[in-house]
């Protein structure tokens, strides 16, 4: 399970008819049982079918580039 983020499960989630998203059991909206409290999931699934909102946050350090901190460019360094 390293590599990749997970999460757990706190409550029951339900497909759509669709089966493109997951609801809480207590919408009118669920059809089939997905997932139960206490599984394990991945984030990016959990976040694809919505049941975790993204973290923008984690995704912006993710997207941005590391910044250059020197001040002289690196072909001026002298040996």
């Amino acid at each position: 399970m390293s590599g990749d983020d997970w999460v757990r499960i706190t409550r029951h989630w339900c497909f759509t008819e669709d089966r493109t998203r997951v609801v809480p059991e207590t919408s009118p909206l669920a059809r089939w049982l997905h997932w139960k409290p206490g599984d394990l999931v991945k984030r990016s699934e959990a976040e694809r079918l919505g049941a975790v909102e993204r973290d923008q946050e984690a995704e912006a350090k993710k997207a941005a580039p590391a910044a250059n901190k020197s001040r002289t460019p690196a072909h001026n360094k002298r040996r």
